[in-house]
């Protein structure tokens, strides 16, 4: 038991390390000029969880990050909920079901090559859509508020 803890205390120890050692973005600051994340994919970040991304393999920068960047592109929150949902129950990464977006294949022939009913996805991502806009948006508003603002 004692050698369990010892190996998890040296694994925490170095993990920082590891990040040195492979050029991993350690970033506690975002730069000016690096625009801010997109409150959805904040959101969906909290919505889905860390198990659930590992499952549609993000990238490396992270799920804000792709999330944000799919935002910025003009997909619509209710498209991109469908892309996850295709990626996790198609077992898929996010990137090949973007890609295939991107070639303009509808939601229903991307969902249908995965082997997913697309009128059962659709109304799930609905479902999480609106728990999403009810109990996750709220935390991230679009603007600061009008005191922060003035201050600037």
């Amino acid at each position: 038991m004692k050698s369990l803890f010892v190996v998890l205390l040296l694994a925490c120890a170095l993990s920082p390390a590891r990040a040195q050692l492979f050029d991993e973005p350690t970033r506690t600051h975002r730069n000016k000029d690096e625009p801010s994340p997109a409150p959805l994919a904040l959101a969906l970040n909290l919505a889905f969880g860390d198990t659930f991304w590992n499952e549609v393999q993000v990238s490396t920068m992270g799920p804000v990050n792709d999330v944000s960047l799919l935002v910025r592109e003009g997909y619509y929150k209710l498209e991109i909920i469908q892309m996850i949902m295709i990626s996790q129950k198609g077992h898929q990464p996010l990137r090949k079901t973007v890609e295939k977006r991107l070639k303009g294949e509808a939601l229903s022939r991307i969902a249908a090559q995965a082997n997913i009913d697309y009128d059962d996805l659709y109304e799930s991502a609905l479902a999480i859509q609106d728990l999403v806009d009810r109990q996750y948006l709220p935390r991230f508003p679009d603007k600061p508020p009008r005191k922060e603002r003035d201050e600037w």
